[in-house]
């Protein structure tokens, strides 16, 4: 079958792919368009698998908020420039309004989410064959939200960091205002990487890791401690280290709005929560993604 320029800019714009792969797909498959798609989309997974080892730290963290929800996923690549190719970015536009529409829950949803008739797995595909880099969503998550509750979303460096925020609220006040103070509590995460929204969500094995760290710094001291004596000391390091990587313990970090040098708890509730005429005003969720982490 003739291979016609028509045949080759169709699959050239079903795929994104340049015109002389699109045409060497369509002569290796005599001129059968779904072929020659799955040919292509074939040659993307070769791509993946070939170049699987290498580093892909670059790319970024995009952020979602609808009426419902709020989520977050990574794209990652190899370099840095590729992260703003044009095929890179309306990838990442594709899989957003995946997210906005759909109901996702997991990098796989993602990959195997329909939009506007492309799956996006199969336009990963195209771009991998197009771009030659190791691209791949490498990390998903979503918050619903619960009643009376606002998000906060910040986005820092282009998308190295992505956080979302969510606080939950009594009583009536600005949305605006709301709004503000979430995405600030959004930066706080940025600056600081919480672990933990508060001290019941940290993983066991940080706090034993901790315990284990602090101990070991109390023996290298060469100081004779008692055994209750040693356990109150290990209890109070663990403590300190706690405040610094549970969000609610957090000193929140805007000297201007926090004179008093509160915790990101106590700032929201007595400066926030006051200042808004609410009953009550806390942190009951967040996400935080950073490139390549």
């Amino acid at each position: 079958m003739q291979i016609t320029a028509s045949l080759v800019n169709e699959l050239r714009q079903k795929t994104g792919v340049g015109m002389m792969q699109c045409k060497k797909a369509l002569t290796e498959t005599d001129g059968d368009m779904e072929k020659a798609l799955e040919l292509l989309r074939k040659q993307g997974a070769a791509v993946a698998a070939k170049r699987a080892d290498k580093a892909a730290k670059e790319g970024r963290v995009y952020l979602i908020e609808t009426a419902e929800k709020a989520a977050a996923f990574e794209l990652t690549c190899e370099t840095e420039p590729v992260s703003n190719n044009d095929d890179f970015v309306a990838l990442a536009a594709l899989a957003t309004k995946a997210v906005e529409t759909q109901a996702i829950s997991s990098v796989e949803d993602l990959k195997n989410a329909v939009v506007d008739g492309v799956k996006i797995n199969d336009r990963l595909q195209d771009v991998l064959v197009k771009i030659q880099e190791n691209i791949d969503f490498r990390k998903f998550a979503e918050i619903k939200k619960v009643p009376n509750s606002v998000f906060g979303v910040y986005s820092h460096m282009k998308g190295k960091i992505g956080v979302i925020t969510e606080l939950a609220f009594e009583g009536s006040a600005d949305e605006a205002a709301l709004k503000q103070a979430a995405k600030d509590i959004a930066m706080q995460a940025a600056a600081f990487a919480p672990v933990a929204l508060n001290d019941a969500a940290v993983p066991a094995e940080t706090i034993e890791k901790e315990k284990e760290i602090a101990k070991a710094q109390i023996e290298a001291s060469g100081k004779q401690t008692k055994p209750e004596f040693m356990q109150r000391q290990i209890d109070g390091r663990v403590a300190k280290v706690l405040k610094e990587i549970v969000l609610e313990d957090q000193e929140f970090f805007m000297s201007e709005k926090n004179p008093k040098k509160l915790s990101v708890k106590d700032y929201l509730q007595e400066v926030v929560a006051k200042q808004l005429g609410l009953t009550s005003l806390k942190v009951v969720n967040f996400i935080r993604f950073e490139r390549g982490n």
